[in-house]
Formats: structure tokens, sequence, C-alpha cells
């Protein structure tokens, strides 16, 4: 058994969140919102890089941009979404794109209500969607 400080007080490690952005610029100022908010958030600008995060250690919520480095037929998108609500189920997950409506899209449409996941219609305000993630963390968690 590991032994520790006594005299320091414990804390628990922040809650992870994995960013999936084709847009550096965005997904670093989401990323400064999200650390703000007490969170570790770790940001990827294209999906295999994200995969094999996520093969090592899942997060606690994750925010994936529907257009983030995958070609519109490959299944790259739902495979990882698979794997994500594999490993939980109710891990905070959002989907980010800029159909304004998504269910006309089928691939799109079934990711979503397969899933069950929160969709985001981009151009977003990074303020709001970290608070929204950082919500959803915090109900996830019970606090």
């Amino acid at each position: 058994m590991e032994e520790r400080d006594l005299s320091r007080p414990w804390f628990p490690a922040p809650f992870r969140v994995a960013v999936l952005e084709s847009d550096e610029t965005l997904a670093d100022t989401l990323c400064g919102l999200l650390r703000e908010k007490g969170l570790a958030p770790a940001a990827f600008y294209e999906i295999g890089s994200l995969v094999s995060a996520h093969g090592q250690k899942p997060f606690d919520a994750y925010v994936l941009d529907y257009l983030a480095a995958w070609q519109p037929e490959s299944p790259a998108l739902e495979a990882l979404v698979a794997s994500i609500r594999g490993a939980d189920l109710n891990v905070p997950l959002f989907i980010l794109g800029n159909q304004a409506h998504p269910e006309t899209n089928e691939k799109l449409g079934n990711i979503l209500m397969r899933f069950k996941v929160r969709y985001v219609l981009k151009p977003y305000r990074a303020v709001y969607l970290a608070r929204e993630i950082a919500e959803a963390i915090a109900v996830r968690a019970g606090l």
C-alpha cells in the first residue's frame, strides 16, 4: 500500500476532457476555458491520436468535431463513439457540427440517436460549451 504525506490534504485528480477539433485555435480556446473550470483538457487535432489516447486511458468527457480529419464516408467517427460508449454509457459526449438539421444527414443522425450524443451547432460560443461540459461532468460525478 502506498503511503502518502498526511501533512498535506488529498485532492482527487481533475476530470479529463478530450477535445477533438479541426480548428486548432478553437480547440486551444476551449481547452483554456476548461482549465479555468478546474478540468484537465487535452486537445487533439486529428482522430488517430485521440483513438490512441482513448485506448490507453478513457477520458471523463469527449468533445468531437464531426469534420475533424476524417472523410464523410469514413466509419472512424462511428467507431470512436461506439468505443467510448462501450467503455462507459454515461460519459458526457458532445459532437460539434455545421448542420442545422443533423437528423437529415443519415450517418450523423444515426450516431446521435443510437449513442445518445449531444449535438452542438457550429459556430458555437466556447464559453457556453465549456460551461455545458463542466455541468455534464458535475452531474455525472454527483456534485
